[in-house]
């Protein structure tokens, strides 16, 4: 859906209006004048009422809209979060000329295509693990489809993926494979989505040998439960660059140590005590770029975690390289505690 679905003329009928509403399912409008500046908002309640105020269908979009409605400029970083506070369904994102450039949703979509990558690169999601460590919750639904502020994990992944210009998603799918293969049924995405069923657990890595006729050239591989803040254009970019056969994303990750830490010499001397010191190292956050020529290192049905696949990668003469992020553009829901961590900060937007 493009924001010109949701724009429609201060002329149009209600009756048009109401198709346009039906069409696009988002219960909201923009209308327009001859221009394109922004008039108002339009809902189906306002169509509605409308309706009922003159008991005719011949009135015009223009009379029936709401001419006070809340907007944002491009600048306010609009996120689904504060609309859901505004407690209304849609906001519009305006340039400097008053017309509508963006439409932010309280249920966490947007329409502006924040296309980052030159040339679309098929993505290939690892969501057939059991998600043990989110027990008792992943005993009843599979990791990607756990609830993150009322939208899945996993439709948060693709739709930020999607943002940046990405349109072909391969799922690896095992552990309760056929609920998540139902959602995707009745969600009818605007972008296509693969499955790949993995009879028996491959292990973190060993699940790409069944992508080996099916994904060509570079892709993205990531988990499903991890979400990163991230220019892909650049990250792409470096990894062709560099020839890499695999760059790895990687998040900065500061840790304090809750005691005090000594340094002892020869004999148990004292050399230093440091109080509660804080450590730094990189972390893998959950996302790679891939040549295709890694899958060959990989034999079928062979269990193979991904840290022993880049040992591979490395032994073979192969690029294996890094592409750093601050701490805080990573966020992980591979635990009760990382979970609840995720939907304080998602929820915190509003």
């Amino acid at each position: 859906m493009k924001t010109d679905d949701l724009v429609i003329s201060e002329r149009a009928t209600l009756t048009e209006a109401m198709q346009r509403l039906d069409e696009t399912g988002k219960r909201c409008l923009f209308v327009t004048d001859d221009e394109g500046v922004l008039v108002g908002s339009l809902t189906d309640g306002d169509v509605r009422r409308c309706i009922l105020m003159h008991g005719s269908l011949s009135g015009a979009a223009g009379d029936a809209c709401n001419r006070s409605p809340k907007v944002a400029s491009t600048s306010d970083h609009m996120t689904p979060g504060k609309v859901a506070r505004l407690g209304i369904t849609a906001v519009p994102v305006l340039d400097d000329h008053n017309r509508v450039v963006d439409v932010v949703f309280a249920d966490g979509t947007s329409l502006a295509r924040k296309a980052s990558l030159s040339e679309p690169v098929p993505v290939v999601m690892m969501a057939g693990g059991k998600g043990t460590r989110l027990l008792p919750l992943t005993a009843i639904i599979p990791k990607p489809l756990v609830p993150i502020e009322g939208t899945t994990i996993v439709e948060r992944i693709i739709g930020r993926f999607h943002d940046a210009g990405c349109e072909d998603f391969w799922l690896v799918v095992n552990y309760k494979r056929g609920m998540i293969k139902a959602y995707f049924d009745e969600l009818s995405p605007d972008y296509q989505v693969n499955f790949v069923d993995e009879e028996q657990f491959l292990g973190t890595a060993g699940g790409l040998s069944l992508l080996r006729d099916k994904v060509e050239g570079t892709f993205i591989l990531t988990n499903c439960d991890i979400l990163v803040d991230l220019d892909l254009g650049a990250l792409v970019r470096m990894h062709r660059e560099a020839h890499n056969a695999a760059t790895m994303v990687a998040s900065v990750k500061n840790y304090t140590i809750p005691y005090g830490t000594i340094d002892i010499g020869e004999g148990g001397t004292i050399m230093a005590m440091r109080e509660k010191p804080t450590m730094s190292a990189l972390v893998y956050t959950g996302i790679c770029v891939l040549d295709t020529i890694a899958l060959s290192y990989i034999e079928e049905g062979e269990y193979l975690d991904f840290p022993d696949l880049l040992i591979r990668l490395r032994d073979a003469g192969l690029g294996v390289g890094v592409f750093p992020v601050g701490e805080k553009a990573w966020l992980d829901m591979g635990q009760l505690d990382e979970l609840r961590h995720m939907n304080a900060e998602l929820g915190g937007e509003r």
